[in-house]
């Protein structure tokens, strides 16, 4: 009888795991605010992070687990077939479908690359903060110093505008804090304009306290949104959980909790952009 059990055990765990496996979604986190925020005052309220809660909330049949990677480590975890890991806020490519699972509906949506620059040199050069500038113009003609994170790239447009600007006055750094860096060289005058997403120029100006003299413009070469995916590991596990993740994405995207979480961290002059893009966005999905 015993013997019994024991083979009876020996076979049922190895089903009971799997099925507790496919019950659970791993997402792969990384420490860059403001998309997950790890350790001040405004701890667990990411944007990213954010989302995910939404869609543990559509299901709750599911355990979600967090697995904390180096940014630089992210991409390759997820694109390996023997890991199970779900990724939000993902760029597609065709390199990238190769080796990650996408969704089909966004997770994630947010303004497309600004500057952030100083309020006193927005009034000096007497620019419009309600209109896009011209980055090219601002490198080449008004002759502004960039700040740039090494090797990061913005679309390519704006890749183009830095490349061929072969006289502009741009400084890029290397290293993990970079964009905290590059903010306290603006705000010293050492740069005069910094290249970034609006999020994240908001948030850390707010958190060094800078938050009333540097203010964000809008570029002419950036696309209207900026659009990110789920990516889960391409494999039969990961393309399941896609699926899962799709209907959820959908039944969470027009509600006010995630429109409200896409624009928690952008300064008052971006929100109602923001706002307006998506309401566009929304009607022509409709249409």
């Amino acid at each position: 009888m015993r013997l019994a059990w024991f083979f009876l055990l020996f076979f049922l765990c190895p089903f009971a795991n799997a099925t507790n496996q496919s019950k659970t979604i791993e997402w792969i986190v990384v420490d860059f605010a403001p998309y997950y925020i790890m350790n001040d005052r405004y701890e667990g309220m990411g944007r990213d992070e954010s989302v995910i809660k939404l869609l543990k909330n559509a299901l709750p049949d599911y355990t979600f687990t967090r697995t904390l990677l180096p940014a630089s480590r992210a991409i390759h975890e997820l694109s390996n077939p023997h890991n199970n890991y779900c990724m939000l806020s993902l760029y597609q490519s065709e390199h990238r479908k190769q080796h990650i699972a996408f969704t089909t509906h966004t997770s994630t949506v947010g303004l497309s690359p600004s500057i952030a620059i100083r309020k006193e040199l927005i009034e000096k050069l007497n620019l419009d903060p309600s209109k896009p500038v011209s980055l090219k113009s601002l490198l080449n003609d008004k002759h502004l110093a960039l700040g740039v994170s090494m090797s990061r790239s913005f679309g390519s447009n704006i890749d183009n505008v830095i490349n061929s600007s072969h006289d502009a006055n741009i400084i890029s750094r290397p290293g993990r804090d970079t964009l905290a860096s590059l903010t306290y060289m603006l705000h010293k005058k050492r740069i005069d304009i910094l290249l970034g997403y609006p999020s994240e120029h908001y948030y850390l100006a707010n958190s060094m306290g800078f938050e009333n003299e540097l203010t964000q413009l809008t570029l002419s070469e950036a696309p209207k949104l900026s659009v990110g995916y789920i990516g889960c590991t391409n494999n039969e596990q990961g393309h399941a959980m896609i699926t899962l993740l799709d209907k959820a994405l959908e039944e969470i995207a027009h509600t006010q909790n995630f429109e409200d979480i896409l624009v928690r961290w952008l300064p008052d002059n971006l929100k109602p952009i923001l706002e307006k893009r998506l309401r566009d966005r929304n009607e022509s999905a409709a249409h």
